[in-house]
């Protein structure tokens, strides 16, 4: 058995040997030493299993696991199942962390005893500039919460939709079972923030900026499949299924269906709106997204729509008649 450790640190390796050792050196350096690195080797054709192993060669807490390719939701879910830290975070290989990332995140877990931490992001290069929705999302305001309310979720920018600037509680993952869906290519972040945080009932949003986002590399995963707009709205269609899906299992719809409809309709129909889709696509995905309003009964939610759900919710029926 695998001695506990105060955090862990999951990274999903695939074909980044160009960007590698730089997040791996942004590990070893941590100011905290109690902490695992579980890197999995999601089948690269690169050299990344050899820089992987180098590394483990050189520190112990680093842990190389080697499977066939299965994605990133895959190679995520296999971290979460060896992880023995009392906090777990995400690191993607093509970024890296602060140095006290790992020490702070376990301070404020320990003092805050929260099950969420929500921390500040340094987005690089500088230059060219990230478009300004990346700084929208990944602004954080010193902020604690002791209960769940749809505002945490929806309220706060930062909350979603990555998943790489936040760190949970090893009790809360084991106590939701809330997993990464590994047969969706795009929205899996989305998809278990909003999963597992009705599940939370105390969260920390700190402004320190603990982690740093490459947010431009040739020719990764998101880039090629937002390339063709059709693809990333079915993808997306399947998001809300899934999420629809599990509030329903876990009675938070009851409670906080408008919310969560609000969210759906502005989430898939603000994309729809748009020209890069054909009216006859426009009109099969606002059809199946209503199918999914009526299959988890959500029709009697749309009373309890913000106003910005109303006017989503006028343009999708409208859509839908093509």
């Amino acid at each position: 058995m695998k001695h506990p450790v105060k955090v862990s640190v999951i990274i999903p390796v695939y074909n980044v040997e160009e960007y590698l050792p730089f997040a791996l050196e942004s590990c070893v350096n941590q100011t905290l030493y109690d902490v695992e690195f579980i890197c999995v080797n999601d089948g690269s054709t690169d050299g990344s299993l050899a820089i992987l192993n180098d590394y483990a060669k050189k520190d112990q807490r680093i842990i190389v696991v080697d499977k066939p390719n299965g994605g990133v939701s895959s190679a995520r879910n296999k971290g979460l199942e060896l992880a023995c830290g009392r906090w777990i975070m995400f690191l993607d290989p093509d970024d890296y962390l602060a140095k006290n990332a790992c020490e702070r995140v376990w301070i404020e877990g320990e003092e805050g005893r929260t099950d969420i931490i929500n921390f500040g992001t340094e987005i690089v290069p500088k230059q060219p500039k990230a478009p300004a929705w990346h700084y929208y999302a990944l602004a954080t305001g010193t902020k604690r919460y002791f209960e769940f309310t749809p505002h945490v979720l929806f309220g706060e920018p930062s909350a979603k939709p990555f998943i790489w600037h936040q760190a949970f509680s090893k009790e809360l993952l084991e106590k939701s079972r809330v997993r990464f869906a590994e047969d969706l290519k795009l929205g899996e972040d989305m998809t278990f923030l909003i999963s597992i945080y009705p599940h939370a009932s105390k969260f920390a949003f700190i402004e320190d900026k603990l982690y740093n986002y490459r947010y431009v590399r040739n020719n990764s995963a998101m880039q090629v499949l937002r390339k063709d707009p059709l693809v990333k709205m079915k993808q997306h269609i399947e998001v809300v299924n899934k999420i629809f899906d599990h509030w329903q299992e876990n009675g938070f719809s009851k409670q906080y269906g408008g919310q969560l409809l609000s969210w759906a309709l502005e989430f898939i129909v603000y994309d729809l709106e748009g020209d890069d889709i054909s009216a006859d696509a426009k009109c099969v995905l606002s059809t199946k997204l209503y199918s999914l309003i009526e299959k988890y009964e959500l029709n009697g939610d749309i009373k309890n729509l913000s106003k910005t759900g109303k006017s989503y919710y006028k343009s999708l029926t409208k859509m839908m008649k093509g």
